[in-house]
């Protein structure tokens, strides 16, 4: 039996790479940079083993300004470029009516997660919201599937993963946890199995095995 319901955020509930660019290229703005392409940036953000601080600031690691400059205007601004996918919050609703424990699991920082959850009226569907700040490692570590666990006292064997990306697919493998591929995001899948064309579709397959 389902119990427990984990979904990754950006690319999967919420299409935020716009407001992600967005952010990205004030920062890169004040260190005298170009612009980069929102498609440069869905790209990198879920490939497994990017560098992500040279390829968005030419960087080996994130500059403290750096992180800082993001989050004040990620936090001010996100709100105005991020729409969730169709159907998204309809699913939501149903499972959370159903009695399914829902629980986020995102790389971005949990302040952000929880910011965007709730200017799209999301928050209150959802137990816990893990971000990469509260775990030792991010995905593809399993480390935030483990904490969610722990944290809501549910097996992992009674928990789905719902992602769009690679990294996704491997925090659910290294977890041991099912894994279901929303096609519709940023990233691409290693297996082809369980993998949704929209979010319609993936709620008909939940609904039948919950």
């Amino acid at each position: 039996m389902i119990k427990s319901i984990i979904f990754d955020m950006d690319g999967t509930l919420l299409d935020s790479s716009y407001a992600m660019t967005n952010s990205v290229n004030h920062v890169r703005k004040s260190f005298g940079l170009p612009p980069i392409q929102k498609e440069y940036l869905e790209y990198h953000i879920n490939r497994p083993q990017s560098d992500l601080s040279m390829k968005l600031y030419e960087t080996k690691e994130y500059l403290p300004i750096q992180k800082e400059r993001f989050a004040e205007h990620y936090l001010v601004h996100a709100d105005q470029y991020i729409e969730p996918y169709d159907g998204v919050y309809e699913l939501l609703r149903v499972l959370h009516a159903e009695g399914i424990i829902l629980n986020i699991a995102t790389n971005a920082p949990d302040i952000f997660a929880q910011n965007m959850l709730k200017g799209q009226e999301m928050l209150d569907f959802f137990s816990f919201v893990v971000g990469a700040n509260s775990v030792e490692n991010s995905k593809p570590s399993p480390d935030m599937l483990h904490h969610i666990s722990k944290l809501s006292s549910i097996p992992l064997s009674e928990t789905i993963f719902i992602g769009d990306s690679a990294k996704d697919e491997e925090a659910a493998k290294n977890a041991d946890t099912e894994f279901l591929f929303a096609t519709w995001g940023y990233g691409k899948s290693i297996n082809k199995s369980k993998r949704f064309e929209n979010v319609n579709e993936l709620q008909k397959y939940l609904l039948l095995n919950i």
